[in-house]
């Protein structure tokens, strides 16, 4: 294969950046900026659709996240995967003529503009937008500052090596990684093909599968089952901060729509977005505290004892699916 970087340097200056699209996880950034073609209205509904919900799985200190209720209509999004890279190419070509655009599932490790490019493997979505003379447009509206470095949008052209590596699976993912996969919608997706190429692609006429377990739901309770856990067990903080920040990127972004649309007080909603701000933060100090041998599970329980006292101010909860 080709070495991404020299096409990605090249490519990344022929095109512009993507538009800007709300700053949530990559999964509900690139989700959002999917549906919003023909779907004006997608940006309110995340925002309406956000709600964090967890369950255990198989263990007491085992959670899943469920970060926001379904937004992709009837016509549910569902993975799609292909054992060789020859049969990806041909369906993802299909899926582009179908729907003029692809939600592609990729590897951290291998995306040059991406601060864990070599470093991390983390399954990231993407968009495929064309495909011409073995070339892809591809664009990756995610922004963020993360622990390896700041992530900055990208839109450019690729050559089918650099997609290709893009696109290879890995695995196996941890336990917390792959419920992330299967619940990135909202909902769990089956299957996920976690260990071949994917992609997502409407699923008319396919029954959801089923749901197994008890979730947690509304906000006080999930805060309170996920602190439990967390104090608990001096290795979750690390296993589940990556979830968290999600959270904390999600009500955040729900706090600011809500309060524009005059649906709660803004000023008590900037006060949230301020403690949602330090949840990942804390979460991240106790990891590596705990990392030292040092946990801090009083930190931790005053930090989620606020999320719930500056909570009961802006409830507008939605309702949940899970």
């Amino acid at each position: 294969m080709r070495d991404p970087t020299t096409t990605t340097e090249v490519d990344v200056h022929l095109v512009n950046a993507p538009d800007t699209v709300p700053e949530l996880s990559c999964y509900t950034t690139n989700l959002v900026a999917y549906l919003e073609t023909g779907e004006p209205g997608v940006r309110s509904r995340m925002a309406h659709a956000v709600r964090l919900a967890v369950r255990l799985d198989s263990g007491p200190g085992n959670l899943v996240f469920s970060q926001h209720s379904r937004i992709d209509g009837d016509a549910a999004l569902g993975y799609r995967g292909a054992a060789d890279w020859g049969r990806a190419v041909a369906d993802l070509q299909t899926e582009l003529t179908r729907s003029g655009r692809v939600l592609a599932v990729a590897d951290t490790f291998h995306l040059s503009w991406s601060p864990a490019h070599g470093i991390a493997h983390s399954p990231h979505w993407l968009l495929l937008l064309g495909r011409r003379d073995g070339r892809w447009l591809v664009a990756d509206h995610f922004r963020a500052l993360t622990p390896l470095g700041e992530q900055e949008p990208f839109l450019g052209w690729l050559d089918d090596a650099t997609v290709e590596r893009a696109l290879t699976p890995y695995g196996p993912w941890p336990p917390e990684i792959a419920h992330r996969d299967r619940y990135a919608l909202g909902t769990a997706v089956e299957p996920v093909h976690a260990d071949r190429f994917r992609w997502l692609a409407r699923t008319t006429g396919e029954d959801p599968p089923a749901d197994p377990g008890a979730w947690t739901r509304g906000l006080p309770e999930t805060l309170e089952r996920v602190s439990t856990v967390l104090t608990d067990d001096d290795t979750a903080a690390a296993r589940y901060g990556d979830d968290l920040w999600a959270a904390s990127r999600h009500y955040t972004y729900r706090l600011e729509v809500l309060a524009a649309n005059g649906e709660i007080c803004a000023e008590a909603a900037a006060a949230a977005a301020v403690s949602w701000g330090e949840l990942p933060k804390v979460v991240r100090f106790a990891a590596e505290s705990a990392a030292r041998g040092r946990p801090r599970a009083g930190l931790l329980r005053r930090t989620f004892d606020d999320l719930q006292r500056i909570h009961e101010k802006t409830t507008t909860e939605p309702v949940s699916e899970v």
